[in-house]
């Protein structure tokens, strides 16, 4: 997972040439390479440096940051599971969902004239993790693996998410702060739209397409906030084979 800044923005798969730099510190991502299963950067800050790699499956995945003194964090998930394991700790997970009332009112004008392609409010839904965390290398691995945990649940997210999230929230943070050693309070959360009629698939039968906006990785830690918007705007998918 990573992200940030030199160029904020979405990496197509392949390897990213240039470096990427803050302009609001001394960070930088380079040697970004990203597939449909790995993603590997390497990111520094304030002198130090951390390696980044993940691998995943449709179900699962494991992440692994080394740091310059050899200091290695493992983090895997399994698909279902209510927790992550970090180092061999098991770190709870808590998945949830709740309905904003302000975005559902279907009496609207926008709704009542809609298009059967007209995005309808269903939920709002988040996946929400805390850790003490005391070096990049672990700050890393734990927003990658809640970033990790939204796209498999199969919410839309860039390919370059990670790392820019991880730069961005870096940077505000500092490494004096993340040796002290301050309990991380994260969260991915989205919002789940459906067609507001039955649309058609290439198949000939109709049904309800779904998609996912405004996804966002939100955080604190010891006060320090973070709020960045990782999609706007996902793909509709169907719930269900549409033969």
């Amino acid at each position: 997972m990573s992200i940030f800044a030199l160029t904020f923005g979405i990496v197509p798969s392949g390897i990213a040439n240039a470096q990427e730099s803050n302009e609001e510190s001394d960070i930088k991502i380079t040697d970004h390479v990203v597939t449909d299963k790995k993603e590997s950067f390497t990111i520094a800050m304030d002198g130090e440096e951390v390696d980044y790699k993940s691998t995943k499956t449709e179900n699962s995945f494991e992440i692994e940051t080394v740091e310059e003194n050899n200091e290695v964090h493992t983090f895997t998930y399994t698909k279902g599971d209510d927790y992550m394991v970090i180092d061999g700790e098991k770190v709870s997970i808590e998945i949830d969902t709740e309905v904003e009332s302000e975005l559902t009112d279907s009496s609207s004008p926008r709704l009542l004239k809609a298009s059967v392609w007209t995005p309808k409010y269903m939920s709002t839904g988040s996946i929400n993790i805390s850790k003490t965390v005391k070096t990049l290398g672990t700050l890393v691995g734990v927003i990658g693996g809640a970033i990790s945990i939204a796209a498999l649940s199969g919410v839309t997210i860039a390919s370059s998410a990670i790392a820019s999230t991880v730069g961005h929230w870096a940077s505000a943070v500092g490494l004096g702060t993340i040796a002290a050693g301050y309990a991380f309070n994260g969260k991915v959360q989205f919002k789940q739209y459906r067609t507001t009629g039955l649309v058609p698939t290439k198949y000939g039968k109709k049904l309800y397409a779904f998609r996912y906006q405004d996804v966002r990785a939100i955080g604190t830690i010891k006060g320090k906030k973070m709020d960045k918007q990782l999609t706007s705007v996902g793909s509709w998918f169907f719930n269900s084979k549409p033969y």
